[in-house]
């Protein structure tokens, strides 16, 4: 599951998206520059947590599906 953006939080600096190692991520600059998963790359996400370390507003969360948790 790719990162999910809390665009009340989000302070559109582009961080996340400097950091991605897998560069997955852009700023939507057709809407507010909220960050986004590039949709054709939404797969690829390798969930290492990068993009989430270096919010400094705490706007990068993750989702598991219950199964990967057990």
């Amino acid at each position: 599951m790719p990162p999910l953006f809390d665009s009340e939080k989000c302070i559109r600096c582009g961080m996340c998206v400097r950091d991605c190692p897998a560069y997955i991520l852009e700023l939507d600059k057709k809407r507010d520059r909220t960050p986004r998963v590039i949709e054709e790359y939404r797969l690829e996400c390798w969930h290492c947590g990068n993009c989430r370390i270096s919010c400094p507003c705490g706007a990068i969360s993750f989702e598991f599906p219950l199964y990967t948790l057990v």
